[in-house]
């Protein structure tokens, strides 16, 4: 078991390094995703600088706290996008019968389809997420001491697993529907709007659902919240919940690529 997860390790690092060869080869292309891709973020900023300014503080929650909370979902996003994009492109290997060339290979269909093309760009995303968050703990007065700094690590790490689940969920659909619609925009607006405020502003059957069903409000609501009372072993709850749930979506996944039927067929 220890030689597996050295060797699959070893090649995650390979490939990360494969990565970053091949964006260094267009500069300019990063350029491009460096200057662009923040501003969704920032209008994104904005928008709750302007709601806050407008109607006061949502729901107990002032400008300071929202921007923590904002930060984490940034940060876990831009996680997610590095290591779980091809998720949103599922339907068109389904298709296209990408899938032949993983399946010959003595390694894991899913661990190659995400890990042998890591996505760098998505750093660009990580920029932004961290001076929000970094503005949101001077406004909150919340310190960078060893403890909190490991349980924003296991937030980031569980909130980014927990969104990279559901990618593949929603995803792993076109084995049945077998077509590139697989959700990709759908579900990325549906956590943009549900990460960036509290989601106690929402009636109590939206609450009971993003908390117990599509476990959306761990991803930014309740870590945040319990990183601002100081309970820091509350976020523990955020990181097993994204383990649950990405064994749940590789499960899924593994059910839904019996149903393959490669290219041509």
């Amino acid at each position: 078991m220890f030689g597996k997860m050295k060797h699959y390790g070893m090649v995650t690092l390979i490939n990360i390094k494969l990565a970053a060869l091949m964006m260094l080869e267009y500069p300019a292309n990063f350029v491009g995703w460096l200057l662009s891709n923040p501003i969704q973020f920032i209008v994104g900023f904005a928008t709750i600088k302007f709601v806050v300014e407008r109607f006061g503080n949502i729901n107990g929650w002032d400008y300071g706290e929202l921007a923590f909370l904002y930060g984490i979902s940034v940060i876990s996003h831009a996680v997610s996008m590095i290591f779980f994009v091809q998720a949103w492109f599922m339907g068109s290997y389904v298709i296209e019968g990408d899938f032949d060339m993983y399946m010959i290979r003595p390694m894991s269909v899913l661990y190659q389809f995400f890990f042998t093309k890591i996505n760098i760009i998505g750093i660009t995303d990580l920029i932004p997420g961290i001076c929000v968050f970094v503005y949101g703990c001077i406004k909150t007065g919340y310190s960078f001491n060893i403890s909190n700094l490991i349980a924003v690590l296991v937030t980031v790490v569980g909130a980014a697993l927990i969104r990279g689940a559901i990618y593949i969920i929603m995803g792993t659909f076109s084995f049945w529907t077998r077509s590139v619609n697989d959700f990709a925009g759908f579900t990325q607006e549906f956590f943009d709007k549900t990460t960036m405020y509290p989601i106690n502003i929402y009636p109590h059957i939206m609450q009971f659902i993003l908390t117990y069903i599509v476990p959306i409000g761990w991803v930014s609501f309740y870590p945040a919240s319990s990183l601002l009372s100081g309970v820091n072993w509350e976020v523990s709850v955020t990181l097993l919940i994204g383990i649950f749930v990405m064994i749940l979506a590789g499960l899924f996944f593994k059910a839904g690529l019996k149903s393959y039927e490669s290219a041509g067929q």
